[in-house]
């Protein structure tokens, strides 16, 4: 199943993407885009997927990772992935993020885009 990126997906992935800067599992650096922000070659990675309209635009639920990393903790090694969130966030924190996940959401896309352009607009 295909899920459709909107502008909304597409400002909070540039959000993560420029708060990181670099993939957040092997270190790898963002080149510069056409407006030097070093988001190239790195990917907004949702922990709960964006099925999860409740923590689709939540930062802590997503990290930058570059294709490869994203691949391996996206599909192959979730382990990993869960290990690094609980070193992020905590026990409590990766808990209340689940129970935010599993908390229904009605889906705003104005909001939402909203939201993201304000969050990439306090990091420039």
């Amino acid at each position: 199943m295909q899920i459709k990126i909107d502008k909304a997906d597409a400002m909070f992935s540039k959000f993560i993407r420029l708060r990181d800067k670099r993939c957040v599992r092997c270190g790898r650096r963002g080149e510069p885009d056409k407006d030097g922000l070093p988001i190239i070659g790195l990917q907004n990675s949702h922990y709960f997927g964006r099925v999860k309209e409740s923590t689709r635009f939540e930062p802590s639920n997503c990290d930058s990772l570059c294709m490869g990393c994203h691949q391996e903790w996206g599909s192959n090694d979730r382990e990993a992935y869960r290990q690094f969130k609980i070193k992020q966030l905590g026990d409590q924190g990766l808990k209340l993020l689940t129970i935010q996940a599993n908390t229904y959401k009605k889906k705003d896309r104005k909001m939402s885009y909203l939201i993201a352009k304000k969050l990439f607009e306090n990091l420039c």
